[in-house]
């Protein structure tokens, strides 16, 4: 029965671990941005690049097995994942502006709470549209 479920949703899995790894990697360098004095904005971005680094990678490999094809399609895909990212980057900003600006909330708090709905958004756009076997 576990292993039905494993085998069922394993994609989904591996996405959340690498998901988790990202969030690390997002939060961390937003908390510390914020600690060292920055700007939450510019922690924020800097989070982001970081974790789209690691996410396009262990999506590409690890959780979505996209075989390389051509160093040509490799660059669309790629493009692609980018071009997806930078509007999650918008609802990232969007999010953390509103919960940090607007409602004063905890910036620690606002930003696990916008990993999780722009998580959510990544993987749906990630597994439908970026690195279905069907593109490009």
């Amino acid at each position: 029965m576990i292993g039905d479920f494993l085998k069922k949703y394993k994609s989904f899995i591996v996405y959340v671990f690498w998901g988790g790894v990202a969030t690390v990697v997002n939060i961390g360098t937003f908390m510390f941005a914020i600690k060292i004095g920055w700007h939450y904005q510019t922690g924020n971005i800097l989070g982001w690049f970081l974790a789209v680094l690691v996410t396009y990678f262990s999506n590409k490999f690890l959780v979505f097995s996209s075989p390389y094809r051509s160093a040509m399609y490799l660059l669309r895909e790629l493009f692609s994942f980018f071009v997806v990212r930078i509007f999650a980057l918008l609802l990232d900003m969007l999010i953390i502006w509103l919960g940090i600006k607007v409602l004063n909330y905890n910036s620690f708090l606002v930003k696990v709470f916008d990993n999780a709905v722009v998580g959510i958004a990544n993987y749906v756009v990630s597994r439908w549209f970026i690195f279905d076997e069907g593109n490009f």
